[in-house]
């Protein structure tokens, strides 16, 4: 019954566009927000707005911008990609986190198994010479060398995919910790207060040595 109505919801997003866009953000603790944007009809967007409603469930949220006669429909929800998640049929999201000093390193892995969505032949024939564009920000700046894509633009990557073949992608980013180098900065300071009473008295020591050592 799941995988029926996002085939259904899916497949409708694709006739309605062409070309479906999909926006994934991706936070430094692992939460994704996944977005699915149409822009369509008034018609079309009202129809979008009562199917993610009706079938999709209370973790998704729509949003209709009107603007003329064409309406930018967005369609998302946020979820943990620490384990494995499957926020719909087919498609599995998984988020790894590994902490360095004041730096820190993060992978993520989209698998996207058309099988599992996709099943039978009219389903399949509805979504021929159809295109699915992937849009996925990272939290920090991306690796192209170890990741799999061609290019990014320091934190955004951008992929086209065939919606009735697989894709494994793979990406990888560097940030800094800001809480580390805050920590850091801050221990620092105190430092700094505490010793600049003395500063003065280490500052004469030093010169008198300096002056001895001339001196002999």
């Amino acid at each position: 019954m799941v995988r029926r109505v996002w085939s259904g919801f899916f497949l409708l997003l694709l006739l309605l566009t062409g070309c479906l866009e999909v926006e994934m953000q991706v936070g430094s603790r692992g939460k994704v927000t996944q977005t699915f944007t149409a822009t369509v009809s008034q018609r079309a967007a009202d129809v979008l707005k009562a199917a993610a409603e009706n079938y999709l469930g209370r973790n998704w949220r729509v949003l209709i911008e009107r603007k003329g006669e064409m309406n930018t429909v967005r369609i998302w929800r946020s979820y943990d990609a620490r384990q494995a998640a499957k926020p719909m049929p087919g498609l599995t999201v998984q988020f790894r986190r590994r902490n360095h000093w004041f730096r820190a390193t993060y992978e993520l892995e989209v698998r996207y198994n058309p099988s599992e969505l996709l099943q039978t032949k009219d389903e399949q024939a509805l979504a021929t010479d159809r295109k699915v564009n992937i849009r996925i920000i990272m939290p920090g700046r991306i690796l192209p060398e170890q990741s799999s894509v061609p290019a990014a633009d320091y934190r955004t990557a951008e992929i086209s995919i065939d919606p009735l073949k697989p894709a494994n992608l793979r990406l990888v980013s560097v940030g800094f910790l800001w809480v580390r180098v805050g920590a850091l900065l801050l221990l620092l300071a105190i430092l700094l207060w505490l010793i600049a009473p003395y500063l003065p008295r280490l500052t004469a020591r030093f010169q008198q040595r300096t002056v001895r050592v001339v001196q002999e």
